[in-house]
């Protein structure tokens, strides 16, 4: 028997020396594990016969009853389908895809048709886009993190779903937000700002992190987190209130602008607000007089800082006062000896303001008659037409002279 088995290695030597039969063996069955291997790995849901990614692609397509039947399907399939969906997300470009951009203009159309449909050079990009569509579907049972990279995607419309996906989360989503809100990339700050806007309330743990967004040089993350601060609520009144003291003026500009949008009645808050309104930054001031308007031109302290702020020295507050005061209607009745000398500013649109205020006001405003009459002949026509209108509001028993031309 052992002779037996000594001719037999014998027989073999040659072969074992030569060794070639083991890549003809092993590659090929490397080649079929990985396959397999492969294969069970990406085993998706079916629905109708369909996988979860071709009814993922429909989701891009123009027709909108594809769209309605693919997001039905999806639903269908349930938190079944999000596995499928991340790797769909994780799709990356072919190495095919920039040569073939670059040499495209040059080949001719129906090569390039052939090329696209046999190596898809540009599909991963749609791939991803239909990914992140779908994924919006199904809310908390989402991973956040697959979501909070696709913030980064070179595409930015796909970054722009990612981050509609996070805000539609709620409160499961807010601390990777947050943190996207420090994000050296701008886009992906202002990202995560819109995505802190959607959930609302549930976000008010962002509250201070937006705060801090109002000194972002990306311009227009100030108007988005001011947008969020006032979509989280009252919530975000007293760190608002607070910051009208920050000694960064942009974050008190910041913090008038949402106190305004909030219309808060908060008696702190708005106490503050008129502390604020004679600060030394004219846009600070801006953004104090437009949110008093916004929230207190009823009350007499509201009306007393509005009309103290006609006397600011730059045109665009003393227009913002008067738009104020025009809301005020005839409660801005303590202000007619301000508005009266406001008839004489040197800008025409002040003048065609106050008199329109002082319409508004009605009888009350008898004391601005004699400067009214002498403004029928005021150069521009809008602060005659003003004019004319106030006086018959005021006195409505007194004859004018037709309107001037």
């Amino acid at each position: 028997m052992k002779a037996r088995r000594t001719l037999f290695a014998r027989s073999l030597s040659p072969w074992l020396r030569r060794r070639w039969w083991v890549p003809a063996i092993v590659l090929p069955a490397g080649l079929i594990g990985f396959a397999l291997i492969r294969g069970l790995a990406r085993r998706e849901p079916l629905h109708a016969g369909r996988s979860v990614s071709a009814w993922a692609r429909d989701l891009n397509h123009p027709d909108p009853l594809v769209r309605s039947n693919a997001t039905a399907a999806l639903r269908a399939v349930g938190p079944e389908a999000v596995a499928s969906l991340i790797r769909l997300l994780q799709t990356r470009d072919s190495p095919l895809k920039k040569p073939f951009v670059i040499t495209a203009p040059g080949l001719p159309l129906s090569f390039r048709r052939a090329f696209m449909r046999v190596f898809k050079p540009l599909d991963a990009e749609n791939d991803r886009l239909a990914a992140v569509n779908a994924l919006t579907l199904f809310g908390t049972n989402v991973p956040v993190a697959p979501l909070a990279r696709a913030l980064h995607d070179p595409a930015r419309h796909i970054g722009a779903q990612a981050a509609t996906a996070l805000g539609q989360m709620g409160r499961p989503a807010v601390p990777t937000l947050l943190a996207a809100l420090s994000d050296p990339d701008g886009h992906v700050r202002s990202l995560a700002c819109y995505a802190l806007s959607i959930p609302g309330p549930a976000a008010a743990e962002a509250v201070p992190a937006l705060i801090r967004r109002f000194a972002d040089n990306e311009p227009n993350l100030p108007p988005q987190a001011v947008y969020a601060l006032s979509r989280i609520g009252p919530a975000a009144v007293p760190a608002l209130t607070a910051s009208l003291r920050h000694p960064d003026p942009r974050v008190r500009a910041g913090a008038a602008r949402s106190l305004g949008t909030l219309r808060t009645a908060d008696v702190k808050a708005v106490q503050a607000l008129i502390d604020t309104a004679r600060d030394a930054d004219l846009d600070v001031r801006h953004a104090v007089v437009d949110a008093i308007g916004q929230t207190q031109p009823y009350s007499p302290e509201g009306v007393a800082a509005l009309t103290n702020a006609l006397a600011d020295a730059e045109a665009v507050i003393r227009r913002k006062a008067l738009e104020g005061l025009l809301r005020a209607g005839r409660r801005a009745a303590a202000g007619v000896p301000s508005l009266t000398r406001a008839l004489d500013d040197e800008n025409e649109e002040i003048r065609a303001g106050a008199a329109r205020v002082l319409a508004k006001i009605g009888p009350a405003a008898q004391p601005a008659l004699p400067s009214l009459n002498a403004r029928l002949d005021d150069p521009d026509p809008a602060v005659r037409s003003n004019v004319l209108r106030a006086l018959r509001s005021i006195a409505p028993e007194a004859a004018f002279p037709p309107r001037l031309p």
